[in-house]
């Protein structure tokens, strides 16, 4: 897991291109390498267009233990103690899986995740109880 701390603009160009070697390491898409990158780079520049500080997590998951990577997870820390100010409409869209928390100590945090889309196997046959 990598953490990284969001001030300016060059901090989120350095998240989404994270964000995207990550997701090119564990095999997504070009196109979801790109959806990704963009989800990052919009998180990103929500925070630095508020006064406090924030930073973000990324990092590779499975669905289970001991099975190979097969999703990425984003985690945005918005420092701020009030409400949300993080605007998820659009980001909504892309990830798969997302989770919202506030604490008024912490602020919010908000947790991504988009997992790798695999096809059915179709190496062995599936038979209905009574078929061979």
């Amino acid at each position: 897991m990598e953490m990284l701390h969001i001030r300016e603009k060059a901090d989120a160009i350095k998240a989404r291109q994270r964000g995207r070697d990550i997701a090119k390491a564990i095999g997504f898409s070009l196109v979801d390498q790109t959806v990704i990158a963009y989800t990052i780079s919009e998180l990103a520049l929500q925070l630095i267009s508020f006064s406090e500080k924030g930073h973000m997590t990324i990092r590779q998951i499975s669905p289970s233990k001991g099975e190979p990577a097969s999703g990425i997870e984003v985690r945005l820390f918005d420092h701020f103690r009030g409400s949300s100010r993080i605007h998820l409409q659009l980001i909504e869209k892309l990830a798969d899986d997302i989770e919202l928390s506030h604490d008024q100590l912490r602020g919010t945090m908000i947790t991504l995740r988009k997992w790798i889309v695999t096809p059915l196997r179709m190496d062995s046959p599936n038979c209905a109880a009574g078929e061979e």
